[in-house]
């Protein structure tokens, strides 16, 4: 991760010139997605089922053309991404005030788990398609995954069902793992200098970390399909 965060700041210094060169994009998105995920974890009884949940994000980056077709990206996103699942609490594992020392299994079954995440998307593209107007691209995008908190909600089962949440949100503040997209998208003109920008991606890997307030600590694997509607701005 280190090695990452240096490869990262060495690439600003590339994009700053890059202006100078009339080569430099900045382009703002939001990003709505499908999350898919198992109906509970670890799956003991009864079997899971697939689920999913929508959630929405939004990324700031700058795009570099290296050539004409060829380009690379550098961006900084957040999303709060749900996650409708059951999973059970174990207490003696919750920072205080929340800890039972005394707890020994799951107390609490959730309905929901969300994480919020800052992104760091680098990627690399190609324009496969250009006219005057229009772009089609794809491209490959490596995404490390900061978790600031995780929320359980939902309630539960235990000291009544429907009294409301037990918990706040959670402080993590930890690198959860890392995406891997690939992406098809379409640019489209308005101006020489505004293009609105349209892309959709798979996460084909998501890595996450073991849920260590969870009873058995399973890692509640999942993926994403994620549309991106935004502009971009192309700098002198």
């Amino acid at each position: 991760m280190k090695l990452f965060l240096i490869f990262t700041l060495s690439v600003f210094p590339v994009l700053v010139n890059a202006q100078k060169k009339d080569k430099l994009y900045i382009g703002l998105q939001v990003q709505p997605e499908l999350s898919f995920h198992k109906s509970h974890y670890p799956t003991v009884y009864p079997p899971d089922y697939s689920k999913s949940s929508f959630n929405i994000g939004f990324n700031l980056y700058g795009q570099y053309q290296l050539t004409n077709h060829l380009y690379t990206t550098l961006g900084v996103g957040f999303i709060s991404r749900k996650l409708n699942t059951s999973i059970g609490i174990d207490e003696s594992m919750l920072p205080a005030p929340y800890t039972d020392p005394y707890a020994t299994g799951a107390y609490q079954t959730t309905k929901v788990v969300s994480y919020r995440l800052l992104q760091i998307p680098v990627g690399f593209g190609y324009s496969f398609l250009k006219t005057k107007k229009t772009n089609i691209f794809a491209s490959i995008a490596f995404i490390p995954n900061f978790l600031f908190n995780t929320k359980y909600g939902g309630r539960i089962q235990y000291p009544s069902p429907g009294a409301g949440d037990p918990y706040p949100a959670f402080k993590k503040n930890y690198w959860q793992g890392f995406s891997l997209n690939p992406t098809v998208g379409l640019d489209y003109a308005l101006s020489g200098k505004i293009k609105l920008t349209s892309t959709l991606a798979y996460s084909i890997v998501n890595t996450v970390r073991e849920e260590e307030c969870a009873s058995k600590q399973p890692k509640l694997k999942h993926t994403y399909l994620q549309l991106g509607l935004g502009a971009k701005y192309k700098l002198k």
